[in-house]
Order: structure tokens, then C-alpha cells, then sequence
């Protein structure tokens, strides 16, 4: 058994809908077109991309209106087995917490490695923290070009300690990355100046993909703690996917944004891309 939990500051009935509605559960958690939420019913839903890789089959087991959901977890295709995953709110004041609970993960262990303990721990933390990124307002935005070279020339650009500063100009002239970039460990997104934001990292496979956790605000090269205003965006993502077929790259980024944001990025994000494009075409 794995367990997650976060406490929201948002009434129970607004982090249920969350939970409960399919439109709402697309932004943040995903997308399940033949949800229902009755006792009995079943739904299916695939991994995030372009591939519908790892069929999921859920069966809802018990319900309780902004207190409990139950439902079974399958992968047909890969595991006979059967886990169970179960939400529970518990509100508090101007508070929601919420505790998500996966149990018989044994019983995955057919599925191989990919099924360990750990990675479903990795992925709930994640969700858990989409969950809050959600009712605080924010919004995935997604960004793509297609660019004709490698996965490994696309991702040299990308983490090149050179090329990251020519291709992220159009946010900040200068910019650059402190730490090294290996899934688990801490990195600083920097300005010249020193200011910027720290991050975790998630994800780091070469040539497929980084995922970013957002966490603070660094300030003359240090990581400041968490104020009111970080509050609302700390757990943030930033994710880039590379998807390569006869020697073109489909380089998708992913990226969570608060709305007083998203004009800025909108504008900015498809410039930056276009300067990967341009260097991994001209090396």
C-alpha cells in the first residue's frame, strides 16, 4: 500500500467536483470520456500522448459525496491483477485535505518493473500536487513543432549548457541552469543576476523526456522560502516529451501556468521553440 496526501485550502465540495467531473478531471488528472460517478460503473482511460499506451480499467467500488471514492485499478493488457485506489476529504475550516490511498499493488507485480512501488508513488505525489495546482487556478498549456533532426540533436540543444541560453533568450537574455540534470536532484533556473526558481526533477530520460517540479523562488543564487504568492504556484510542472519518427522530432512542452501568466507564455513559448528548431536543424 501507497499513500499520498495534500491539504488544499478550498471547500470540500470544490476539490470533489474536482475529483468527480470529467471536464475537470481532464485538466489535471485524465481524460475519461465513459466516467460515471454510480456505484458499478466502469470507465477506461489511457496514458497522457499520442500512443494510448497502458490501458487503465477502473470499476467504482463505494461513493460518498465529498468524503469518500473507491474504485478498482487494472491494466488489462499488461497485469491479471487488480489494485484498488481510494480518495478520502476530510474538510477543516477553509481547508481540504485529501488522503489517496493505493492498495494490492502486489498483485500488479506481473507487469514487471514498471509496476514498482515506487514509480506509482512518484506518480500520485504528481497527481496530488495537479490536484492543488488545479483548484488554484492553474492551466496546462501545451506547445509543439516538429523539427527535422534526431531526438538526440533536439535534446543536445535543449540541456546543452550553451544552446539552453540561446534558445530560452526570449524569456531572459542570459539565462542559464545550475546543478546537474539527473532525475531526483534539485537544479536553479537562473537569471544572470541570480534570480530565478528551483526546481526538482522528476523525469530525465535522454532524448524522451524531462519533467520539472516547480517549487520556489531563488534570489541572488539562493533558495528563498515558500511566501503567499509562492504558495499558489509551488508544485507547478514544466515537461518536455520528444517523439521521434524517420529522423523528425516532435518536441512537445508542457507547462502549468497561473492565468495572469499565460498571455506572457503564449507569445513567448512558441519563440523559444522555434530557437531549438532553428539549432538542431543547423548542427
Amino acid at each position: 500500500m501507497i499513500e499520498s496526501r495534500i491539504t488544499i485550502k478550498a471547500p470540500v465540495n470544490e476539490v470533489w467536483k474536482a475529483l468527480t467531473k470529467k471536464d475537470q478531471m481532464k485538466e489535471w488528472y485524465f481524460d475519461i470520456p465513459d466516467f460515471e460517478l454510480t456505484v458499478g460503473s466502469t470507465f477506461n482511460f489511457f496514458e497522457p500522448g499520442k500512443n494510448q499506451e497502458f490501458h487503465h480499467r477502473c470499476v467504482i467500488k463505494d461513493l460518498e459525496l465529498n468524503k469518500k471514492l473507491v474504485y478498482t485499478w487494472t491494466y488489462p493488457n499488461h497485469s491479471q491483477g487488480e489494485s484498488v485506489i481510494s480518495w478520502t476529504l476530510a474538510e477543516n475550516n477553509d481547508t481540504t485535505t485529501v488522503v489517496l490511498r493505493h492498495d494490492g499493488l502486489e498483485n500488479l507485480s506481473d507487469g514487471g518493473p514498471v509496476f514498482d512501488a515506487d514509480n506509482f508513488q512518484k506518480g500520485w505525489n504528481g497527481f496530488m500536487a495537479s490536484l492543488k495546482n488545479y483548484i488554484y487556478g492553474m492551466r496546462k498549456h501545451q506547445y509543439e513543432i516538429s523539427i527535422n533532426a534526431s531526438a538526440d540533436k533536439v535534446w543536445n540543444v535543449l540541456w546543452g549548457d550553451d544552446t539552453y541560453t540561446e534558445w530560452t533568450e526570449p524569456f531572459c537574455q542570459g539565462s542559464f541552469f545550475k546543478g546537474e540534470l539527473k532525475e531526483g536532484n534539485r537544479i536553479h533556473f537562473l537569471s544572470p543576476e541570480l534570480g530565478g526558481m528551483y526546481s526538482d526533477i522528476i523525469f530525465f530520460t535522454p532524448s524522451k523526456i524531462a519533467l520539472f517540479q516547480h517549487i520556489g523562488e531563488v534570489k541572488d543564487g539562493e533558495e528563498l522560502p515558500l511566501d503567499e504568492k509562492a504558495e499558489q504556484w509551488t508544485g507547478s510542472f514544466e515537461k518536455y516529451e520528444l517523439f521521434e519518427k524517420d529522423g523528425n522530432t516532435v518536441l512537445m512542452a508542457e507547462i502549468d501556468l497561473v492565468p495572469d501568466h499565460s498571455d506572457y507564455f503564449d507569445q513567448t513559448f512558441p519563440k523559444g521553440l522555434e530557437k531549438v528548431k532553428a539549432l538542431a536543424e543547423s548542427n
